[in-house]
């Protein structure tokens, strides 16, 4: 075995043959008087004798071989860094020590962590000048980083007592920065071989957190980008992904990264793409083939109880099939008491701070966090009419599952879960302050009038209204629905004011209650108290899309999105007479500001891929998911078409392009053009395309 003085000599035999070559030369009849010496100093060590006529064979050999000094030359550098490599890698091993009537398994390096800090900075001398030479330079680097990844940080005076080494693994560190510079950002792999992006981060974390933040930079300065068409066509961000199926070690400390600057800043750029990740290696492991990773290697991917090893039994419940049942069991996992009754009052419980392990990483509530389809599905559930299956399935056209126990669940069960996960989601520790956000919720359930009528003569409408729809395979736009709007823009705006006072009296609550939570909490629960409570609405928009019009959807988007509700004036000259004959004034919206337009355009795509993730399970026919997708996105239409004519005025190129293409993306089912027809939509497509050409 080589040792480290013999390994820095070979690194500096490559830095000195590297030193006499001139990249900058162009003259090759120059470089022969370069060389010669290089060549003159190769026939000595390759003939026993120093002067004699074994020299001038060899120099009369190479010229018969066509052989020019710089090919000698990059030969010879090309055969000392395999050299190199070979000595290097032949330190790892795996083997049994035994110690007093004990085996150890020891796998690693035998080079110590403090003698490959020594290798690391060694190797960062020459790698930028072997940029020339092809993949050599790539080749040595994931030596090194290899070797050094394997190597203990600990000393070891016997196999029991290990001893932290602080020094060494600051001053690798710090070494390993010197060779991030030439470190290549596309995805490249062998089978059976560590990528070299996964070493780099065991052999120093921050790496990791720095190409996590990159990709949350771009995630908050571009906020309509598809998040996980980009994980899939990057190939910087491809190759991160697929490092973290590699490891789940490194994807838990990642998912904790994130969950833990949520809880800090209360971003919802930064859930959202904790929420993409989560799904998207998901997807990886279900599918590695599409995602470009060999059968052979996918097939060794771990089962997905390695990436979520605390509460597993509550992910596979999370992941699964979207259904009233699946929720009920979900419900009653977490341990939240359902009242059939509608109360939510528990023994009165001494107020106590609330502790960071019951919402940190490792929580029920950050796996639920993790997939809002449920918390969406619970905000239908929570407006629903009083039978769920009967009412809900119908509306949509799809059957209800039928089970042994359905007629045993009281109706009222539903909507009574529902309010408990919610409130349970928005206060996850306080069981008190939970109980009345849950009674709250279940008051303002009742209080939505769709409720209180029954749906034999809508469910004929629907019915006949389906049956237009099936004459095409994909849902194609028609214009405005002929179907009877129950509920206008006055009805939502009146009870919308009802639950925004609701909202007002719970975020005093809040801010009496936060005194008890630890400082690191406070942005988290502004979050859940604002952000995801204005969300619960959007409810009534997925459950109940055929009974509102634009205008109440609208008003339901921007309230959702911003948190305000919109003012509308009615004007008699804008009086407009519908296919029915039914006349009505058009309602003028006060402006947007840009910060609203755009949290509103990214609300409505946000919403649309919720609704896509959840057609894909609740519905037994694509037939019928598509339909339910396309209703959606029709009463989102024209709220969408506001925000982007907002901000068209706006000269921020690529801000403008990824809604370009986000809007291309939404206008379509699954690659098919769905809105044929829809002037206002095809407008505003032009004037976007149009703005992007002269910019």
């Amino acid at each position: 075995m080589s040792t480290l003085p013999e390994i820095t000599g070979l690194f500096e035999r490559l830095a000195s043959n590297l030193t006499s070559l001139d990249p900058t030369a162009k003259n090759e009849d120059c470089l022969v008087g370069v060389f010669n010496p290089a060549i003159s100093e190769l026939n000595r060590s390759l003939n026993l004798e120093d002067e004699g006529s074994g020299v001038r064979v060899l120099d009369a050999a190479l010229s018969l071989m066509c052989f020019k000094a710089p090919q000698v030359f990059e030969s010879r550098v090309e055969y000392l860094v395999r050299t190199i490599v070979a000595i290097i890698s032949s330190s790892i091993s795996c083997k049994v020590s035994r110690f007093q009537r004990q085996e150890i398994l020891l796998i690693g390096s035998s080079i110590s962590r403090g003698d490959c800090t020594e290798l690391i900075e060694a190797c960062a001398d020459v790698i930028g000048r072997l940029k020339v030479h092809g993949k050599l330079s790539l080749l040595l680097s994931y030596a090194v980083v290899r070797v050094a990844a394997l190597s203990s940080c600990y000393l070891y005076l016997s196999p029991l007592t290990p001893i932290l080494r602080e020094q060494s693994v600051h001053e690798r560190s710090n070494n390993v920065l010197k060779l991030l510079p030439h470190f290549p950002g596309e995805y490249s792999h062998k089978n059976h071989e560590i990528p070299f992006r996964l070493l780099l981060w065991y052999l120093d974390p921050l790496i990791l957190k720095h190409d996590v933040s990159k990709i949350l930079q771009d995630t908050v300065d571009r906020p309509f980008l598809c998040l996980n068409k980009e994980f899939h066509e990057r190939m910087d961000w491809r190759s991160i992904i697929i490092c973290l199926a590699f490891s789940p070690t490194m994807f838990v400390e990642t998912r904790a990264l994130l969950h833990n600057w949520f809880l800090s800043t209360g971003l919802a750029s930064v859930l959202q793409l904790l929420i993409e990740l989560v799904s998207v290696i998901l997807d990886v492991v279900s599918r590695p083939l599409w995602w470009g990773i060999s059968a052979e290697m996918g097939s060794k991917l771990p089962f997905s109880a390695a990436y979520f090893p605390y509460n597993h039994h509550l992910y596979r419940i999370l992941s699964g099939s979207l259904s009233p049942d699946s929720f009920l069991h979900l419900v009653r996992i977490i341990n939240l008491p359902i009242s059939c009754t509608g109360k939510h009052s528990r023994p009165t419980i001494k107020k106590m701070p609330m502790k960071i392990s019951t919402i940190d990483h490792k929580s029920l509530w950050a796996a639920a966090m993790n997939f809002p389809d449920w918390f969406f599905f619970a905000s239908v559930l929570l407006f629903s009419e009083k039978s769920f299956e009967d009412d809900f399935y119908s509306k949509c056209g799809v059957a209800a599952p039928g089970t042994e126990k359905k007629h045993d669940i009281e109706p009222l069960c539903f909507s009574s879960a529902a309010a408990r996960y919610i409130a349970w989601i928005l206060s996850p520790a306080d069981e008190s302050y939970q109980d009345l956000l849950a009674d709250w919720l279940a008051k303002l359930s009742g209080s939505w009038p769709l409720k209180q009528f029954g749906s034999d003569t809508y469910n004929k409408e629907i019915a006949d209204y389906s049956k237009k729809l099936k004459k095409h395979r994909f849902p194609v736009y028609k214009g405005e629905s002929t179907l009877s709007k129950e509920y206008n823009y006055k009805t939502i705006g009146l009870w919308l004011k009802e639950f925004q006072n609701i909202y007002l009296k719970i975020r005093n609550k809040t801010t009496s209650s936060s005194a008890f939570c630890e400082p690191i909490l406070s942005y988290g629960l502004r979050f859940r108290h604002s952000v995801l409570f204005r969300r619960i609405p959007l409810g009534i928009l997925i459950g109940c899309p055929y009974h509102l019009d634009e205008f109440a959807c609208e008003m339901l988007l921007h309230y959702s999105a911003t948190g305000t509700i919109p003012r509308y004036t009615g004007t008699r000259k804008h009086l407009k007479l519908d296919s029915e004959g039914y006349n009505d004034s058009v309602v003028q919206t006060e402006e947007y500001t840009k910060e609203e337009a755009a949290a509103g355009a990214s609300l409505v795509f946000r919403l649309t891929d919720l609704v896509v993730s959840m057609a894909a399970t609740l519905f037994e026919t694509e037939e019928s998911g598509l339909e339910f997708i396309f209703q959606v996105k029709v009463k989102t239409c024209r709220y969408l078409i506001k925000c982007i004519k907002k901000l068209l005025p706006f000269n921020d190129g690529i801000m403008l392009m990824d809604l370009f293409n986000r809007l291309l993306q939404w206008r379509s089912n699954q690659g098919q053009e769905v809105f044929q027809g829809c002037t206002d939509l095809d407008d505003v497509t032009n004037e976007l395309r149009l703005k992007l050409c002269s910019l």
